[in-house]
């Protein structure tokens, strides 16, 4: 019996799972989840060689660590896939993704920042999350699939109902299916509208040509929208609100940054790797493996606990210290690969955007502790509420 407790569905657990995984990189690195019945790897080499060995850690029916995801969320994600099918689609989007195409995006967010922030900078309260980093992300992913502003509050509601767990739910409940339904309607909607139009240099036109072409078929250009609500929004929400979390829990830091602006984007890179959104990526076993004596079959879910890779100290030196001059930047919270997340260098706009203007205009925010609230899922791990005071600002 395993002197270890993991429990991604726990509302407890996701408030600092850190000890817990630091228990079971010393003590159960590949550790059985009974409840939910799959694997979680928590060693870095662990983690870091099911990335790499993409035939033996397969991404074909890894959409979720829910054993009835298959079957309740039906369209294709072609983060769900392997070569050929995910190389034919990476190769549509991926251009669309890299930093010197998203650079024209950047005026957009610290417009759209200043905007959500100005309305509070009177009243020296801002709620970081849900007056600033729930909308931000979505803001921006929807001027790339052309979702209108009238139907973002309804298309990250859907997301918000995707994501949201009960405590100890380790199946999909009503709510779940019902949120990704919600966007799969609204994204066959969207996609008709769109139909006989123009076709932009966003990645919705990206896609559209591509099923034109017969490189893309409906249900994958769907699909992918659908991929891009959740992630383009969810984690980088989450990722805003543990970087100020964890800025304004580590004084000595926010005082380092607040003195040498220049240090944000290694900021940044540490806390993906200190504290990332993205808790857990999925993988099934593609033929049947040893690892560190456990045998996994073929089939097997798995999932990689790269929040707690990127706290292994046979990786990082000194890891539980959170040091905004490390900035290292091999990290793994954006996975790594082939499958590594074609959305990295938006994440790291959006959130370097966003905490350029916190920190010019409210360096000294303090947090209501109180009034902390988290999201909770077994993937993405985050915020939903980080109410902050600070001394009113004329704007």
């Amino acid at each position: 019996m395993s002197q270890v407790i993991l429990d991604p569905y726990d509302h407890e657990f996701h408030w600092d799972p850190y000890p817990y995984y630091r228990a079971a990189r010393e003590l159960d690195p590949v550790y059985y989840y009974e409840p939910g019945g799959f694997w979680l790897l928590t060693k870095w080499d662990d983690v870091n060689r099911a990335f790499r060995d993409h035939k033996t850690f397969i991404n074909t029916g890894a959409l979720a660590l829910e054993k009835d995801a298959n079957e309740k969320l039906p369209y294709p994600l072609f983060l769900a896939s392997d070569p050929p099918e995910h190389t034919r689609q990476r190769g549509i989007l991926a251009p669309l993704m890299m930093p010197a195409a998203l650079s024209r995006l950047e005026a957009y967010a610290r417009e759209r920042t200043l905007e959500l922030m100005r309305p509070h900078l009177p009243t020296g309260r801002l709620d970081i999350v849900a007056d600033l980093a729930c909308y931000l992300p979505m803001d921006v992913i929807s001027r790339l699939i052309n979702v209108p502003i009238a139907d973002r509050d309804t298309v990250r509601g859907f997301a918000d109902d995707l994501i949201a767990r009960a405590d100890k739910q380790t199946d999909l409940s009503e709510r779940n299916v019902a949120g990704y339904m919600g966007l799969a309607r609204y994204f066959e909607e969207h996609t008709a509208r769109h139909a006989a139009g123009p076709r932009g240099d966003d990645l919705l036109g990206a896609m559209l040509r591509a099923q034109e072409q017969g490189r893309m078929t409906h249900l994958e250009v769907v699909g992918n929208l659908i991929l891009l609500a959740i992630a383009g929004n969810e984690t980088t929400t989450k990722l805003i609100g543990n970087m100020a979390y964890r800025l304004w829990e580590h004084p000595d830091q926010r005082r380092l940054l607040a003195d040498d602006p220049t240090l944000l984007p290694k900021a940044v890179e540490e806390i993906l790797r200190f504290d990332g959104s993205s808790h857990i990526l999925v993988r099934r076993v593609g033929v049947d493996v040893t690892v560190r004596g456990k045998n996994l079959k073929k089939g097997d879910r798995v999932g990689l606990c790269v929040i707690s890779a990127n706290r292994d100290a046979d990786k990082f030196p000194d890891p539980e210290s959170f040091d905004i001059k490390r900035g290292s930047r091999d990290h793994m919270a954006f996975g790594y690969g082939i499958h590594a997340c074609l959305g990295a260098a938006l994440a790291r706009l959006e959130t370097r955007v966003a905490f350029e203007e916190i920190m010019r205009l409210i360096p000294d925010y303090q947090i209501e502790e109180s009034g902390l609230k988290r999201a909770h899922n077994p993937n993405v791990r985050g915020f939903t509420h980080i109410p902050t005071t600070f001394a009113p600002v004329r704007p």
